[in-house]
């Protein structure tokens, strides 16, 4: 038997699959994605991409300009209000061009591209970078145990299989992944917030949209809850209506009915409409009990489902696999210790979690008043601080003490402590301006004051033996911070430091210089590549050699051939 041999398997086609598989391919790590469809959806599905999102995708040369290109809304023009009718008076107005100026927050813009937009930039772009992304190729069977993960694939036109050993197995196969399911990973949460349907359609929409770049629109019809979302084809739309399954079925929205739903929903009786998708859906807040056994790796919708209100769901699915990719990387390359891999499921399930709280939140502030039955203090976290400044906390993170606990910083105050996402500041390099993020991405970066010439110094003293690659520079010398903001929006003193992740996020501290920087400094690295001994939390019963099955078509032998 021919065995092929990928260190990193990625299965599905969405967000978080083709982000990993970018990623991965962003850091020179080989990785194989196989998708079951024939080609991407092309339902627009989630729309726009928010800061925190774009700045982890900026990272792959000439992707930002792609993104932006793809929407018909320049960055910036979007408008979101609450109605009885997209052309009826609005009830409220949530955001509108220029009623919110991003540029002090992040050095990218949203970008409001549809899903059916971004998949194929995404796709584009991971294929130059070297990603094996094949099509009509389905997952038959799986397993793992120590050593790795073997899987038969399946072409779903000829039937032919293949077996493909892997190091590690990202599962993006969305909300019924039978990889999680396979696993025995139960989900918790509210199942069946909703039903709705997603109806999209032709029409001429000069009206509603009012010359408007970008318009969602939340419907408070007096038949009806839902919205209206503009897409990236002028004359197309998006209607999500809302519906009880307990009177109607999936199969009442016929043509007909569609079309006089979304002239109601416009307020136009007279248009003429024409449906071109109707895809039924159900709304729910679930999140699976881990999000990684062994070598495998939820993320996306496989891991996490949230109501669609806010836009948090396509961005958690992105910064999943962000998350997971660097990590996989640096444990591919020998720079870092496996432990950095059981990170992943502290520090993301808690940032799925929130965000599930706070999309469920939105659904009731936006559209469904009534059910204030879903509400709780934890979704009522300022949607912009659980989208741009959620926090991580994990052994990979050399928390401060006292730690208040926060699930989010402030953003637009932001701390500076380790476990949130480095502010962003405008700096000078060899006379151009770059962001803070502009450094991160690659490897980690160890930023030192004026007075911290002695960080820098023991930065070079620890990289000749450590494995973990790091990128110093000192402010004043190496990068000139002209609007004097880097000291306050991290809480260093000149003589301080802090070390930041690839993701952009603060894994270490020093306020002032130490007493010995180099023995500080290499602490502070062992600590955030969990090379220093700690208690590793693999499963044990996957150490032992049990592995998982998904699929119907088990060989008799994965191992040993």
């Amino acid at each position: 038997m021919t065995i092929h041999h990928v260190p990193v398997l990625i299965v599905g086609s969405g967000y978080a699959g083709l982000t990993a598989a970018l990623m991965l391919s962003l850091r020179g790590v080989p990785c194989l994605l196989v998708e079951r469809r024939a080609t991407l959806c092309d339902h627009p599905r989630a729309h726009g991409l928010n800061l925190r999102s774009m700045e982890l995708l900026r990272q792959v040369p000439g992707l930002e300009a792609d993104l932006h290109r793809a929407s018909r809304a320049a960055p910036g023009d979007n408008t979101v209000t609450i109605a009885k009718t997209v052309c009826g008076p609005v009830m409220k107005t949530m955001d509108s061009p220029g009623g919110f100026d991003t540029r002090r927050l992040s050095p990218t813009l949203m970008c409001s591209a549809g899903q059916d937009r971004v998949e194929p930039i995404l796709l584009r772009h991971a294929r130059m970078l070297g990603a094996d992304i094949r099509f009509a190729t389905e997952l038959a069977a799986v397993s793992q145990d120590a050593r790795g993960v073997r899987a038969a694939l399946r072409d779903v036109a000829s039937g032919e299989e293949t077996t493909v050993a892997s190091d590690y197995l990202v599962a993006g196969d969305g909300a019924g992944s039978a990889i999680r399911k396979s696993l025995g990973l139960d989900m918790a949460g509210i199942d069946g917030i909703s039903h709705a349907v997603s109806i999209l359609f032709e029409a001429d929409l000069s009206i509603a949209m009012g010359g408007r770049g970008f318009l969602l629109c939340y419907l408070r019809h007096r038949d009806f809850t839902g919205a209206f979302v503009s897409c990236d084809d002028p004359d197309r739309g998006q209607l999500n209506i809302e519906y009880d399954p307990t009177r109607e079925a999936d199969s009442d929205f016929d043509v007909a009915r569609c079309e006089k739903l979304v002239r109601a929903a416009l307020g136009q009786p007279d248009l003429d409409v024409r449906i071109l998708d109707v895809l039924p859906w159900r709304m729910s807040a679930l999140l699976a009990e881990r999000m990684s056994l062994g070598r495998v790796f939820l993320a996306g919708d496989a891991a996490h489902i949230m109501p669609p209100v806010g836009g948090l769901a396509g961005q958690t699915a992105i910064q999943d696999a962000v998350d997971i990719a660097w990590k996989l990387a640096m444990m591919i390359k020998g720079e870092a210790d496996p432990a950095l891999l059981d990170t992943y499921d502290a520090e993301r399930r808690p940032v799925a979690q929130l965000s599930i709280a706070r999309a469920t939140e939105n659904y009731v502030e936006r559209l469904r008043q009534d059910r204030s039955d879903l509400s709780d203090a934890f979704g009522r976290v300022s949607n912009l601080d659980v989208a741009m400044s959620y926090r991580y906390r994990s052994p990979a993170i050399s928390l401060e003490e006292p730690d208040d606990g926060s699930p989010t910083d402030d953003t637009m105050h932001p701390s500076g402590k380790p476990g949130t996402r480095l502010a962003h500041v405008l700096l000078m390099r060899d006379g151009a301006e770059i962001s803070t993020h502009d450094l991160v991405g690659s490897n980690f970066v160890l930023l030192a004051g004026p007075l911290g010439s002695n960080w820098i110094e023991g930065a070079r003293a620890i990289t000749r033996r450590l494995p973990v690659p790091v990128m110093a520079y000192q402010i004043g010398v190496d990068l000139i911070d002209s609007s004097r903001l880097l000291l306050a929006r991290t809480g260093i003193q000149p003589d301080g430091a802090l070390l930041v992740r690839p993701d952009g996020f603060i894994a270490w501290r020093s306020l002032s210089c130490a007493a010995d920087p180099t023995e500080a400094l290499e602490r502070a690295i062992n600590s955030a590549a969990c090379l220093a001994p700690m208690t590793h939390l693999r499963d044990p019963s996957v150490q032992r050699g049990e592995g998982f099955w998904v699929g119907t078509q088990i060989p008799e032998r994965l191992h040993g051939e």
